[in-house]
């Protein structure tokens, strides 16, 4: 058997995505290792991986927002916005090269699957003569809309990039944000969502959704005694940009004349008194068992996170979408043109414009909902975890 190491940030949309795919390459009995860069995440301890850590490195690298009121600010300003990718993307490389690659000649992989988004695992990688796959935690290897912020801030650094990887000897191809690999690229995703057109460059394979075959690592209590016979609105805004008290309080107003519950994913707002302020029936907590709450749910209102996007379609649930930042614009023209769901800009949005929305998503027998149930029997026709680890595996000689 082959050992395979793993290499993503620790963000839960980039982490939870390859979770079920690290699971299925242990039960068919790989050894595998995952890489958190910059540090791990305490959800792997459960996992029966093994735990790497990067030596020499500082936690988060200066300057750099992670999460909380800081981040959702400072996602809603373009220019601030773009030094943060540059960041994240380029400026952190030189210093974390050599510290992967020491993990990387350590741990002794037969094959990596990487995020193409972790530039430094990827020229490890390269620098090593090791074989790997990209498998991306979005849909922006597709880029449907030239005109979004997040493809204008990565084509300023088109060239900076370029040079980076010609540095080390790598003539690399990218798609938005990621490094494609030569070898094989996998998305979570089925043509019934994406449409036939959808663009999948060379060496790419749409897997079908990644759903974990066992417990993920991040489950938590939840309060179900909350949950009555009324229709249950669930809202949540990802784990990095959780903190959006203006849109909780809209989102609770249009939703009242429905008599749903309304569960919020509110993150650091759940521990203050701001959910008592809102109408209506409201359970906010600070992070949900998203896959379990979505089988109660009637429909979601999210940012439009690929992995929230993901499960919502695997479990049928309507969706609008509020895309706020970076790839979630891809995420809701998919979802658009898929008839599967809504899409709305947060900026314009009001209590009027969000009701006739929330009033299309619970409303019963709608084509909509019908193309949702379409697409979540494709989902669940595949297993794209399984999918992706046999074909990582594969790429061992």
């Amino acid at each position: 058997m082959s050992r395979v190491l793993i290499a993503t940030s620790p963000e839960k949309g980039h982490l939870n995505p390859m979770v079920g795919v690290a699971q299925w390459l242990r039960r068919l009995g790989h050894t595998v290792g995952w890489l958190c860069i910059p540090e791990p995440a305490p959800q792997l301890e459960s996992l029966g991986v093994e735990v790497l850590s990067l030596p020499h490195v500082e936690a988060a690298p200066p300057g750099i927002e992670t999460g909380g009121e800081a981040l959702a600010k400072l996602v809603l300003d373009d220019v601030a916005l773009g030094k943060w990718i540059r960041g994240l993307l380029l400026d952190s490389v030189p210093t974390m090269l050599e510290p992967v690659r020491e993990v990387v000649r350590a741990f002794r992989p037969d094959v990596m699957a990487l995020d193409g988004m972790q530039y430094a695992a990827v020229l490890a990688a390269h620098t090593e003569g090791i074989p790997w796959a990209g498998v991306s935690s979005a849909l922006t290897l597709l880029e449907p809309r030239p005109e979004i912020p997040l493809l204008r801030n990565v084509r300023a650094l088109k060239d900076d990039r370029q040079a980076l990887f010609r540095r080390h000897g790598f003539d690399a191809r990218f798609r938005t944000c990621e490094c494609l690999s030569p070898r094989l690229n996998l998305i979570f995703a089925t043509e019934a969502f994406l449409g036939p057109d959808a663009g999948v460059p060379p060496d790419t394979l749409l897997v079908g959704p990644s759903i974990p075959p066992e417990a993920r690592g991040d489950e938590v209590p939840f309060p179900w005694e909350r949950l009555g016979d009324k229709p249950v609105l669930y809202v949540s805004f990802g784990s990095q940009i959780s903190y959006q008290p203006e849109l909780f309080r809209l989102i609770a107003e249009a939703a009242k004349p429905f008599g749903v519950t309304l569960v919020l994913c509110a993150g650091e707002l759940a521990d203050t008194d701001f959910p008592s302020t809102l109408p209506g029936d409201v359970v906010a907590v600070r992070y949900t068992p998203q896959r379990q709450v979505l089988e109660r749910a009637a429909a979601f209102i999210s940012h439009g996170g690929a992995n929230s996007v993901m499960e919502a379609m695997t479990a049928g649930v309507p969706m609008l979408l509020l895309p706020v930042c970076n790839d979630q614009p891809v995420q809701a023209h998919f979802l658009e043109k898929s008839g599967a769901g809504l899409a709305r800009d947060p900026r314009t949005l009001t209590v009027e414009s969000c009701r006739e929305a929330i009033a299309q998503l619970l409303a019963p027998k709608s084509a909509m909902r019908g193309r949702v149930a379409e697409i979540s029997r494709s989902y669940r026709a595949h297993d794209g975890a399984r999918t992706a680890a046999e074909r990582i595996a594969g790429l061992v000689a």
